[in-house]
This record gives C-alpha cells, structure tokens and sequence, in this order.
C-alpha cells in the first residue's frame, strides 16, 4: 500500500457520501431495529432507543423472514452446500467424490463449531439485511483457539464499494477504542500527543479504522502479503497515522445484499420498500392509543360555580357537591366522537402491505396448509423457490460463496482438511461450490418429479412387456435422483462396485438356470445312453 494518504481520503469521500443514505437508515432503525439506531450519530450505552417505535408489526415480521430465510438458505440441521471439483470427469471418479464429501463435512464441523458463533453472527448480518438491505459479516482464523470466527458488523461503522465487475471489493470498518487498547495492539504506533493521555487517561477512546482493498501490484511471486490479493491496513483517520499494513489471500467478508438500484452500492431491504406504511402505522398507531385512552378516560365537563373542590376519580372516594338541588350531575364526560374501530381497520390493512413486503405470506404458507400432500407441498416450494430464486441468487454470489472460499482458505492454513487424492492433484482441479439447500432442491424439483412420474407410467407397461423398461438405465436415474435429494456419495457404490455386482448377479442366475435345468439334462443323457446300448438311434439324430 504505497500511497496511504490516497487510502485516507478515500475513506473520508466514502464516508460523507453516505449521508443521504444513513437519513434513511436511521429512520428505518428507530423503528423496526432500534438497537441498531445510530446512524449519523453518537448514543450512550442503555440510551432509550424507542421513542419512535409505537408498533412492532415490521419489527416482529423482520424477525420472522430472517428465521424463515436462514431454514430455506442456511439451516442448521443439514448441509447446504456440496464441493465437488470443477473437472466433470474426476466427478465421476469415486474417490474423488468421497474426498469432496469429506471436505464439505469437515468445512460444516469447523463453521458450526460452538466457538465460531457462526449462528449467531450470520443472524445478526442477515437481520441487517432484511431491515437495511445490506449486511456484513468478518471471517478470521482464531490461533488461539483453531478454529474460524465469525463477527458481524454495524452497518452504521461500514463502508463498501465495488469494483468493475459490479461486486463489492473494498470494505471500511471504523470504531471506538481505547487508548491503552490501541497501545497494547500495535505497541509504538500512537501519536506522540498521545503519549500523555495514555499516562492520565487510557480508556479515553480514539477513532480507529480498517480497510481490505484488492492490491493494486498483486503478483503470487512477490514475498509475504505482497503476494496476496487483497490489501489490509490498519489506521488512525483523525492523525491520519498507519498502525498495521496486511493482507488476505481470500476476500474475509461475507456482504449480504438484498436488492440494488443501478448506480447504487447499498442494498434495498423491504423495510426501505415499505417505510412509508411503517411510519403511517406508527402514527395512526399513536392517534388511535390517543383516542382509545379518551374514551375510556374521557375528559370531563363540570359546572363552574366553586363547589368542586378536590373533585377525584378515585374508586370509592366521596364527592361533595357534584349534584345540583334537583339531584342532576353537576360533572359529566366530554364525548368526543372518536371512532377507534375505524382507526383499527385501517391499521389492519397497513399491517398487510407490511407483511406482505417482508414476504410474510410466501413464509406462512406450507406452515398453514398442513394438509397438503406431498406432491403439493413440492409444487408448493417450487412456486416460493421461483419468487426467492433472485434474493436467493445474490446471497450465494456475495455472501456464502466467498465466506466458503475463505473458511476453506483458512482450514488449509491449519492443516486441518483431508488428504487430497492423487488423481485430484495430478488434474490441479478446482472446487466449485453447489448450493444443496431447501430452496435450491425446490428448485430442482422438478426434475425428480419427471422421473418418478415417468417410471410409475412405465412400471404397468412392464408389466404387460418387460421391454418397457429396456429404455431406462436404472442405475444411472437412481444415481440422479441421489444426487436431487443430497444423498451422499460415500454410501452409494461405486461404478466399478455396481458393475463387479450386476456381473455378480449375472453368474448366479447362470448358475441358478444350470441348477434349475439340470433334472431335465440328466434324464435326456439317461435316456439316450439306454437307446444307445440297445442299439437305437436317440430321437433327431
């Protein structure tokens, strides 16, 4: 990183052009996440963060899509992602298959390892995802512990860009930190001004900074980080001081995206979609708590004539003087005319547009339609696949993709993946990654139902001619049903193993006829030794 002057500016530009955006970031937070209200501006600790928020319905649906999405995308109780290699021929080699399985088993062990929080941290990026449009994840090897790590970040402290291809490849970070911390991460690097702070006040905080950038002089030739793609620097924005200069040599960050605009970085969450009917709710919700209060504790009317004194409302208390000498109430309710049914009608129908934004009624439906069959459910999922395929497109390109790479990257650097096989080695293939989860295999439903709707046609043909199911290879349709439904490659047989069995098979049904003929050939020889002793001449002979 030769010229870091230009690597602070660059934050700096980067930072005040998003002012436009983190208005609206801020409005969204304070009222679907207001943990996370803090954009543009400095909160306390256990600051109330509220004061905006008077209806929980984008809240409770933002929490909803994110644990829908995460069982369709990401579930925790199965695999949804296969390695192979991108050879097709070594593909098909069964080794190597075992091998790949084997990859992708050790790389879920070390993601799902209770130390790397990955759960938690991909919850928390993927809820500022669904709320802001876009959400970041860290990936970093713990030595200490060997094993990943994954942190999630603030979207607020977070910066992107992209590069040509139209893909984020630069990240600014920014927090927080005291002193001492500084001091005691990169010892000697402070400013000498800080010299004596460190002495009188070490918690007081200063503005530290991080960013990963591709390298512009990269070559896999040159020593050290040199020879990695990406470049890191640590750094101090407000003394414009260099801490620490890095690099990665897989991209660390998992940028989640739900939707862009052209010419636009960031992404665009259904919170941004219906901000408008979030804060229409929120305002009726106001008015309509407002109204409801005065009708069940109505202003009241009295009578001026300096006889109510110390008039209370309290239960059981007695009120001298609220009568007239004709016995009629000298106090009465104010009625107000106020119609809170309507109000709730109406907020009804935004609670719907709501809902409807963070696809509450895609999530909803197999869970309230528990009757369906099978194939319905099927055909079901494949519809839902269809609407999420676009979000779910770019969640595997940006996010779960390049986290693969570099968890993988990470896993070598600890020696902690299995043996390569030669033929593997010999070919210096490639992996690819292929997404195996619920909703992709919605998606390639349809191909398994082609199948099994072809062979329960074709099994009462069989029956009537047995050639029916000479155009089958059953094998090879039982092997691609497998490989729809995620079965593993370590407990199918190989095709030499199934060739060796049909040839197997074969013998003993050779044999099995010999053994069934046999009575027959025996009687046939007895028969023709008997004419030939009599002198006759066997029958066709």
């Amino acid at each position: 990183m030769d010229d870091f002057d230009a690597v602070v500016r660059r934050f700096e530009i980067v930072r005040n052009n998003r002012g436009t955006w983190d208005d609206t970031f801020q409005q969204i937070a304070e009222r679907v996440l207001p943990s996370a209200a803090d954009f543009g501006m400095t909160r306390s600790d256990g600051e109330r963060r509220t004061e905006k928020m008077y209806d929980g319905t984008a809240a409770l649906a933002a929490q909803r899509a994110v644990a829908a999405v995460s069982s369709f995308f990401w579930p925790s109780n199965q695999q949804y992602q296969r390695l192979s290699t991108s050879n097709e021929a070594l593909n098909k080699v069964h080794r190597v298959k075992v091998y790949m399985d084997e990859l992708t088993e050790r790389l879920f062990k070390a993601r799902y390892s209770p130390r790397a929080a990955f759960e938690a941290q991909m919850g928390e990026a993927a809820l500022q995802w669904f709320v802001f449009g876009t959400g970041l994840m860290f990936i970093e090897d713990d030595l200490k512990r060997q094993s990943l790590s994954y942190r999630s970040m603030h979207l607020g402290n977070s910066y992107i860009m992209e590069g040509a291809g139209g893909k984020v490849d630069t990240v600014f970070r920014c927090w927080k930190w005291a002193i001492r911390n500084v001091e005691r991460r990169w010892p000697g690097k402070l400013p000498s001004k800080y010299a004596e702070k460190l002495k009188r006040n070490p918690d007081e905080e200063i503005e530290v900074a991080h960013v990963v950038m591709p390298r512009d002089d990269y070559s896999p030739d040159r020593p050290g980080y040199f020879g990695w793609p990406w470049a890191s620097c640590y750094f101090l924005p407000g003394d414009k001081t260099k801490l620490e200069e890095g690099g990665y040599e897989a991209w660390p960050f998992a940028v989640l995206r739900y939707m862009t605009s052209p010419g636009e970085v960031y992404g665009r969450s259904p919170a941004w979609l219906a901000l408008s009917n979030i804060r229409v709710l929120n305002t009726m919700k106001r008015s309509v708590l407002g109204a409801a209060q005065k009708v069940v504790d109505p202003p009241l009317l009295a009578y001026e004539d300096g006889v109510l004194n110390a008039f209370s409302q309290a239960p059981g208390y007695m009120n001298f003087g609220g009568l007239d000498s004709q016995g009629n109430q000298l106090v009465k309710p104010l009625i107000t005319g106020a119609k809170v049914e309507l109000g709730l009608d109406l907020m009804d129908k935004e609670r719907e547009i709501i809902s409807g934004a963070f696809m509450m009624d895609v999530f909803r439906a197999l869970v309230e339609n528990p009757q369906m069959t099978a194939t319905q459910a099927l055909e079901l999922m494949q519809e839902r696949a269809t609407i999420m395929s676009p979000i779910g497109g770019r969640l595997e390109s940006e996010g779960l993709g390049p986290m693969t790479e570099r968890e993988l990257q990470l896993l070598a650097k600890a020696n902690q993946l299995p043996e390569m096989p030669p033929e593997l080695i010999e070919a210096q293939g490639e992996y690819r990654i292929e997404y195996t989860s619920p909703m992709r295999k919605a998606m390639r439903a349809s191909d398994a139902i082609a199948i099994t709707r072809t062979l329960e046609a074709a099994i009462p043909l069989a029956q009537i001619d047995p050639s029916a199911l000479d155009a089958f290879d059953i094998p090879k349709t039982m092997r691609e049903l497998a490989e729809i439904n995620g079965y593993p490659a370590e407990a199918m047989r190989s095709l030499e193993d199934v060739a060796a069995k049909q040839e197997e098979r074969a013998n003993q049904q050779q044999v099995q006829s010999l053994v069934e003929a046999a009575p027959q050939v025996s009687a046939a020889a007895a028969n023709l030794a008997r004419m030939q002793a009599a002198g006759g001449v066997a029958p066709g002979v």
